[in-house]
């Protein structure tokens, strides 16, 4: 008896634990009824899934609860329907005629029935849309290219409507997966329609509503893999039909029923201005405080120089072209002006367009003009005039597209005018790098004497010192220096009876280091460190010029007056770079008594 003392007491103890258990649990529910918690504390219970924890039923409610086997099922299910119409079909049970009008029917089927698997909100609504338009796209094109039962005009269409009609599945019902699938299997299908040569017509009609679709689509779900991908498909497609027709145009050979020439203009210029709306409309919809898609801002000058290449090679006659293109970029201009009147922070979308339109009156004024010089001087000012409105509109982008152009301006000068002079229209070269000449300086002085925007994140994070301006002013320099050279071959073609090419020669490095020299002069009197750079850098082209050129080209008198004006260029240039450090550690002492006085 006195062994089984212990162990009672133990079980004693153990009820009593359970009983204060017992105790706290009515404790607390008591609380939870007083407080009017218990039905929230019983919903929360049932939201748990019953054996959570277990890492069996994990995997049980990851598979079933995402719908994964039933949609699976589905697709089996769907396909085999399908493929038993292909199977009589093959088999020849089936008319290929009645075969295809069967899966077309029954693709159509899928895709209206998937429309109201939406409104009720079933998890097999994407299973229908997404079997039911790759089917049509399949059957479609397998028709036409296989069996030639249904003509190419048809074809289009039912691709068109498919697109369309999921687009409106996908509008209705909130859901971006119809329009996605619906605009990317319609652009590949009409590509692959008779490709390499479709009807191009048609194929470019295709191509531009699924461009439309793929705007929407976009602005339903973020898919702007897809925005790209239709625009490249589209270019890629639209440059192959003009390339085909040049290349008829020019073997004189008689032009293909699917080229067809007529409509090749009026397509590019509905896509490309198609383009235009897309890209304004996006920057319109953008909320303030965010940022322009990468599309929607690279849109208008991909598309200005798109639209000139495709059409330059059918039309070979460039003044033909010249007027229409100079006419769109005007309209870029317009669309950047009216963006302006927004008075947004930054004005988005202003220098896309900006950028656009002078891409475009780049390749078309000489075109126009039928003269690279000429239309220089226009694009100069135009540089200068963007400069001024980036000011005005608040744009620091369009600050940049204006140095970007000055610059092209300049390059375009050096490789027209670089060599033994100018052979023809010195006249005219004399004028072009007398005024862009000038612009530059004016627009370089702008530029030091006016900030840049202060909310353009290019100035914030890239280039906090508007450094970027020395370009402008290398190529005002460039231009006055091609200027001087005009001056001097005409005086060379007037006074000088023999040959002038070394003479030419040595008094363009007496003109690149009397310009060194000139420069760093101005750099010393203004206290001015841009200055003294860039006359450094004209010293090392001046010697590479001198040491590189003029060696191995030259000699004689020549030479001698070569290798002279670059030892007094250097030796006038030392002075001056000692007296500018002097000066420079004059001010540093002066600044620093001055704070030492200070804090005394």
């Amino acid at each position: 008896m006195n062994h089984e003392q212990p162990i009672l007491q133990q079980q004693i103890e153990v009820l009593n634990q359970q009983l204060q258990q017992l105790q706290s649990r009515v404790t607390s529910l008591e609380q939870a009824i007083s407080q009017g918690n218990l039905l929230k504390l019983q919903e929360e219970q049932k939201k748990l899934p019953k054996g959570a924890g277990k890492p069996s039923d994990k995997v049980l409610n990851l598979v079933g609860g995402s719908k994964l086997l039933p949609r699976v099922s589905t697709l089996c299910f769907l396909l085999v329907v399908a493929l038993g119409l292909r199977t009589l079909t093959d088999s020849s049970l089936l008319d290929p005629q009645i075969g295809s009008l069967l899966g077309i029917v029954y693709a159509t089927a899928l895709m209206f029935y998937s429309f109201f698997l939406y409104k009720k909100a079933s998890s097999l609504a994407p299973v229908f849309a997404v079997v039911g338009a790759l089917l049509m796209f399949s059957v479609v094109v397998e028709t036409h290219t296989r069996f030639h039962a249904l003509p190419s005009e048809m074809v289009y269409i039912i691709l068109a409507l498919t697109g369309i009609g999921m687009a409106v599945i996908s509008y209705l019902n909130k859901a971006g997966l119809p329009i996605i699938v619906g605009t990317l299997g319609m652009c590949l299908a009409g590509v692959a329609i008779d490709y390499p040569t479709p009807f191009f017509p048609y194929m470019g009609l295709l191509l531009w509503i699924a461009n439309i679709l793929g705007y929407f689509a976009t602005r339903m779900k973020r898919c702007s893999w897809l925005r790209w991908l239709l625009m490249f498909t589209t270019h890629f497609m639209l440059q192959l039909w003009g390339l085909k027709l040049g290349m008829v145009v020019l073997r004189g050979e008689e032009m293909s029923q699917p080229l067809a020439p007529d409509w090749f203009l009026p397509i590019v210029a509905l896509i490309g201005f198609t383009f235009m709306l897309i890209s304004m409309y996006g920057i319109i919809r953008t909320p303030e405080g965010e940022k322009v898609s990468k599309f929607d801002f690279s849109l208008p000058p991909l598309n200005a120089a798109w639209c000139y290449v495709t059409g330059m090679y059918v039309i070979h006659n460039p003044v033909d072209f010249g007027g229409p293109t100079t006419a769109a970029a005007i309209l870029h201009f317009g669309f950047a002006q009216w963006l302006s009147y927004r008075k947004k922070t930054g004005a988005p979308g202003t220098n896309t367009f900006i950028t656009g339109g002078a891409i475009m009156l780049c390749f078309s004024l000489p075109a126009l003009f039928g003269s690279l010089l000429i239309p220089l001087p226009i694009l100069s000012a135009l540089a200068l005039g963007i400069s001024y409105y980036s000011r005005q509109w608040g744009s620091g982008g369009m600050r940049v597209s204006s140095y970007v152009l000055q610059a092209y301006v300049s390059l375009v000068l050096t490789l027209t005018l670089s060599g033994n002079g100018v052979s023809e229209e010195p006249t005219i070269a004399l004028i072009v790098t007398a005024i862009c000449g000038l612009i530059g300086i004016i627009q370089y002085r702008f530029c030091r004497k006016t900030p840049p925007p202060a909310t353009s994140s290019y100035f914030e994070n890239i280039d906090k010192h508007d450094r970027s301006a020395v370009f402008v002013l290398l190529a005002g320099l460039s231009d006055g220096y091609f200027m001087t050279m005009v001056v001097v071959y005409l005086g060379l073609l007037h006074y000088s009876a023999g040959g002038i090419g070394e003479i030419y020669a040595a008094i363009q490095s007496v003109s690149i280091n009397g310009a060194a020299a000139v420069i760093m002069l101005l750099a010393l009197f203004w206290r001015n460190k841009e200055l003294r750079n860039v006359s450094i850098l004209v010293t090392v082209l001046g010697g590479a010029k001198v040491f590189i050129g003029d060696m191995f080209s030259i000699s004689g008198l020549p030479l001698l007056i070569s290798v002279f004006s670059f030892g007094v260029a250097a030796a006038i240039e030392s002075l001056a770079l000692g007296r500018l450090q002097l000066v420079e550690s004059q001010a540093r002492k002066r600044q620093q008594e001055l704070e030492q006085n200070q804090e005394a």
